[in-house]
């Protein structure tokens, strides 16, 4: 099992609006990677797909567990790749909040020799970028 995770960004939200965002999977769209295709979404998951290396690659990830103001955490649905589960570690901090992506991955050889790795650390990154942006600009709703 890998650990891939992100720094922990500091929010002008509070936790519970954070986690509010978070937890609802339709609003992912918000902060994924542009590459991502033919998003939809509900409450308790997402599809889409990616493009990686030329080959179209299927994503679905599920809600598995819920806590408010704290933790919000997915894991491949039907459509998977290979094992994972991806959390967004939620803390209240002063008036806003931090936020910290880790995703837990059973990452196969053959796609961690392709750079499997890296290119989830860039997806995180990315996307707790974006939701830095959307925060600041008061769009987490």
């Amino acid at each position: 099992m890998t650990t891939i995770q992100t720094a922990t960004a500091a929010l002008p939200v509070s936790a519970d609006a954070l986690y509010g965002f978070l937890s609802d999977l339709s609003k992912h769209r918000a902060f994924l990677e542009p590459a991502a295709m033919n998003f939809q979404g509900e409450t308790d998951r997402h599809s889409y797909v990616i493009e990686v290396m030329g080959m179209k690659m299927p994503q679905e990830l599920v809600a598995k567990t819920r806590t408010p103001g704290q933790l919000v955490s997915l894991v491949p649905g039907a459509k998977k790749m290979f094992d994972h589960e991806l959390r967004f570690e939620i803390a209240t901090s002063g008036e806003g909040s931090t936020l910290r992506l880790v995703d837990e991955a059973d990452i196969p050889m053959m796609m961690a020799m392709m750079g499997a790795e890296k290119l989830l650390q860039g997806q995180l990154d990315s996307a707790l970028a974006r939701i830095q942006e959307l925060a600041g600009e008061g769009k987490l709703v």
